[in-house]
């Protein structure tokens, strides 16, 4: 008689440390927010701030460690675009010479954001699925 089971693969979820990198792009995303105030607004208005905070309340699932492995893999990559692109909009010599220290603290936080992204892609790339208890038996 030939044997013909298949491995399945458990669902990916996030890890743990998935989860806490997770956590604290979205700190340094809320801090972002809090420290545009009426940039914000002006960038609501005329629809450059939608991308980021759409990702930001997707991000969330992420956090809770509910998001699969393609899902987390679609974020964190969408999210190293973004924090990238942010990072050189705010590091222009245009927003430099309009908002002048302002623009220069949140080049930095999207630098940092791109180097949490890049940790939390490379944790995602690096995790694995486990075969489940049922498909071993």
């Amino acid at each position: 008689m030939e044997n013909t089971s298949t491995i399945e693969l458990a669902p990916l979820e996030t890890t743990s440390l998935g989860r806490k990198l997770a956590v604290a792009q979205q700190i340094k995303d809320t801090l972002t927010i809090l420290g545009m105030n009426i940039l914000l607004i002006f960038g609501i208005m005329f629809g450059v701030a939608i991308p980021g905070l759409v990702l930001y309340f997707l991000r969330w699932r992420l956090t809770r460690g509910k998001s699969s492995r393609t899902g987390a893999l679609l974020l964190w990559g969408i999210g190293v675009l973004h924090e990238v692109l942010c990072a050189f909009l705010f590091a222009s010599a245009d927003l430099q010479s309009e908002l002048h220290d302002w623009a220069t603290y949140l080049a930095w936080g999207y630098i940092l954001g791109v180097i949490i992204n890049l940790f939390g892609l490379a944790e995602t790339l690096t995790n694995q699925a486990t075969p489940t208890d049922s498909a071993l038996q």
